[in-house]
């Protein structure tokens, strides 16, 4: 069994204050923004508060063009290349709608976020736009997809 380190236990508190934002810190590229988040908090003494830094730390960073999510079954934010998203907007595929059953499942709530994208290259880096999805089943299941 692995030894519980200050960073998890940092990480653990980092979790129950995003869940307080509709949001969540344990998708691909989570651990990255806790460990960043970590080395800032360190760097700047540690606290004994974490809970107090954390709220006021992370209160911009859980972004959302409208309102928050509502979620299905469990937060599911999404990162792209160690940084929250920008939560879009969600919807949901209607049961109702019988006629397209044969091409995509009925009762999904799809949840679309963005963010910019860092290119580097030789000739200079550029950005461009990137959009992701997570998708809930109707039982809260929780898929994520990347749109092209």
């Amino acid at each position: 069994m692995s030894e519980l380190t200050d960073f998890h236990v940092f990480w653990g508190a980092a979790m129950a204050v995003a869940e307080k934002k509709s949001a969540s810190m344990e998708a691909e590229g989570a651990e990255d923004f806790a460990r960043c988040l970590y080395d800032e908090y360190v760097e700047q003494g540690a606290t004994k508060n974490k809970k107090k830094w954390l709220t006021e730390r992370l209160e911009n960073e859980f972004l959302c063009l409208k309102e928050s999510p509502v979620w299905v079954g469990e937060p599911a934010w999404l990162y792209h290349q160690g940084q929250p998203m920008v939560f879009l907007r969600q919807f949901s595929v209607s049961p109702s709608a019988q006629h397209i059953k044969e091409k995509i499942s009925l009762g999904d709530t799809i949840y679309v976020f963005g963010a910019k994208h860092l290119i580097k290259r030789p000739a200079g880096d550029i950005w461009t736009d990137i959009y992701r999805t997570a998708v809930q089943t109707f039982e809260g299941e929780t898929a994520v997809e990347i749109l092209a």
